[in-house]
């Protein structure tokens, strides 16, 4: 069984493996978080969760995105939360209104899910023309790919693609289990497995980006409007200063060149980067071992 103590020691090691050269490659980051799932209410209520999350950004000066799927804030309460992403400047996005599998429906009931959805999100200011698939699934077929893709040009949508997968679905998944059995439960593992799965993985994408001869390119990192995220994602993003990241606005992230590629192998729930290599013939992307099947063996070998 892996030590908490040593799975730790080992973590930081991977995170700081970048050689001692004298001019460094520039690694930006924005922040993106999906989804805004509001039924959550242990150790901190919707609210709460939201107010720490924007607290978070203000702090760090930061400008994120958020990409809103319509039923969850359907509501009056969630159109004061989104409403608040509004007027702090984050930059608001389209996830569809039903969060359904693009691989796995109709391609004319999804078309008609990112319309509904735009038509509830058009009386936000921030809100932009840019629109992430639910899983990251941008149709599983060559030809569904191109469907949607025609139908996102039409209608005058950008495709939000993912580099850094924060993976933190997962992880929140774990820990929201453990606060269901006992709401007292002590989260600072959880807290530092967290912190050192992220800065692990941004570093492995950016490797990978410099490896592709993407140099320098803003990450746009994919997190969740989730208790993880409002109780930790301070602490993520001072482990990523420390690392030599910098925040780059969700908005100006997605303004980069790099965002409007269009590979022909679909995504299929992986980062940019990962489809980038594929196609590049890169088999073996060194992708973190303690991270394959999201992280599971190594959070049951530290008991999370």
């Amino acid at each position: 069984m892996i030590s908490r103590r040593g799975f730790i020691v080992g973590a930081l090691a991977m995170g700081g493996c970048a050689p001692a050269i004298v001019s460094k490659p520039i690694k930006k980051i924005a922040v993106t978080m999906d989804d805004f799932s509001l039924g959550f209410d242990l150790r901190l209520n919707p609210r709460e969760r939201n107010e720490r999350i924007l607290e978070t950004f203000e702090k760090h000066k930061h400008k994120a995105a958020g990409f809103v799927t319509g039923r969850f804030v359907d509501s009056v309460f969630g159109n004061e939360i989104v409403q608040s992403w509004s007027d702090a400047g984050h930059m608001i996005g389209n996830h569809t209104y039903s969060h359904m599998n693009s691989s796995q429906e109709e391609v004319g009931i999804i078309k008609a899910d990112i319309l509904k959805n735009d038509v509830l999100l058009s009386k936000y200011a921030s809100y932009e023309k840019i629109f992430r698939f639910p899983f990251l699934a941008e149709g599983g077929t060559p030809e569904k790919v191109g469907e949607y893709r025609n139908f996102l040009a039409e209608h005058r949508f950008q495709n939000a693609a993912v580099t850094v997968d924060s993976i933190d679905w997962f992880t929140t998944d774990r820990m929201e289990k453990a606060l269901k059995v006992d709401g007292t439960t002590d989260l600072e593992a959880y807290r530092t497995y967290y912190v050192n799965a992220v800065v692990i993985l941004a570093e492995h994408f950016h490797n990978l980006a410099e490896q592709l001869g993407y140099t320098g390119i803003p990450h746009a990192m994919l997190m969740h409007h989730n208790i993880l995220n409002a109780l930790f994602m301070d602490d993520v993003l001072v482990a990523l200063r420390e690392q030599g990241w910098s925040l780059v606005d969700a908005k100006e992230a997605f303004a980069d060149p790099f965002y409007s590629l269009k590979p022909e192998t679909p995504t299929r729930g992986r980062s940019l980067l990962s489809v980038l290599a594929q196609e590049q013939g890169i088999t073996d992307t060194k992708f973190p071992s303690a991270y394959r099947g999201f992280g599971k063996k190594t959070m049951d070998a530290l008991g999370l």
